[in-house]
């Protein structure tokens, strides 16, 4: 008798427990989106900064000697580091890279031509997803991605960039880091 006056607490309790728990009201939380400011100068941060050439004489270190040659050469044209970035941002961006001529594209992923200061011909296109902004150049065989990342600060971004060519072995890849200017 002893145990069930012990039990019978703990019996009623059984059916409470068993009851679905009532989740907790939900507080109404509108995620404002960070809006991302890619509007400006940006300048090179080179000590946080790949050294291009560095990065392309380790790519190649396994190439004989002519091949080497020829893709360093190749690499070098493509791949390169500047000191300065422009961005204007709107409907379009326009983005400027050292004193290369702007890179106009709209940002939904729409084929822009784009001429290079030493007139390589490419197909551009953006598209941009919160904090990051990929800008596709194809030129003759070959394929330049840059990914931009801004930082959570928004006064710097790294810039991602990927060679891919078929007929090199694996895309070469470096990475550049900017700092607002303005």
């Amino acid at each position: 008798m002893r145990a069930l006056i012990f039990l019978l607490p703990c019996l009623l309790a059984v059916p409470v427990a068993a009851q679905k728990a009532k989740p907790a009201p939900k507080t109404v939380e509108t995620e404002k989106e960070v809006k991302i400011e890619w509007d400006g100068e940006w300048a090179l941060l080179a000590s946080q900064s790949d050294k291009i050439d560095e990065q392309i004489e380790a790519h190649l270190k396994d190439l004989n000697f002519v091949m080497k040659q020829f893709w360093k050469k190749k690499l070098q044209s493509a791949c390169r580091s500047f000191s300065k970035l422009d961005i204007l941002a709107g409907d379009s961006f326009a983005v400027t890279m050292g004193k290369e001529r702007p890179i106009n594209t709209p940002t939904d992923g729409t084929e822009a031509d784009w001429k290079r200061s030493d007139d390589e011909k490419f197909k551009a296109t953006l598209t941009k997803n919160g904090p990051t902004m990929i800008q596709t150049l194809t030129g003759d065989g070959y394929t330049l991605k840059y990914v931009y990342s801004m930082r959570k600060d928004g006064n710097s971004l790294a810039l991602q960039g990927t060679y891919a060519h078929p007929k090199l072995d694996n895309p070469f890849t470096f990475k550049l880091v900017f700092k607002r200017n303005d």
